[in-house]
């Protein structure tokens, strides 16, 4: 299947949730599949008809680890005791989505990047390197689906 990339805008929000930094090896043994999985269950016994999107955020991407925010957009103490925010100005986006029998997250993001700088487009760090976003329900990038996102200028 090949995928299809589409350049959206994203308002000024703030998220607010849980804050993670670690490495890869941490990342890639589950730490964020578990973080993401304790956000959402948290969030249903909170806000049991709400079903909207959790928001992951990264940046700080080294070649030891990088931090992550997972949370929802808003102001939310409910969900999160003690939560992590992160303010974000308007921002545009090259997004896809990553079905489970899309393979690696990491393959699909390596062409993102490719079709970023064939089509001309800037990648913008300035905020964050990665937005990720994790439909009501998301198990893991083998069994659901979730939006990729990379900041473009």
């Amino acid at each position: 299947m090949e995928a299809i990339y589409e350049i959206v805008e994203r308002p000024a929000q703030r998220v607010t949730g849980r804050l993670w930094e670690g490495t890869f090896v941490e990342a890639a043994d589950g730490a964020i599949h578990r973080l993401v999985a304790e956000a959402q269950e948290h969030r249903r016994r909170s806000h049991p008809h709400d079903h909207s999107a959790l928001i992951g955020l990264s940046w700080n991407v080294r070649s030891e680890g990088f931090s992550y925010l997972v949370g929802y957009v808003g102001e939310d103490r409910a969900t999160f005791a003690e939560p992590d925010h992160m303010d974000l100005p308007a921002m545009r986006f090259v997004t896809t989505m990553h079905h489970p029998e899309g393979g690696d997250v990491f393959v699909q993001y390596r062409k993102m990047f490719d079709w970023v700088a064939a089509e001309g487009h800037i990648v913008d760090t300035s905020y964050l390197h990665y937005r990720e976003e994790y439909e009501a329900g998301f198990v893991s990038p083998s069994a659901s689906s979730l939006r990729l996102m990379i900041p473009i200028r």
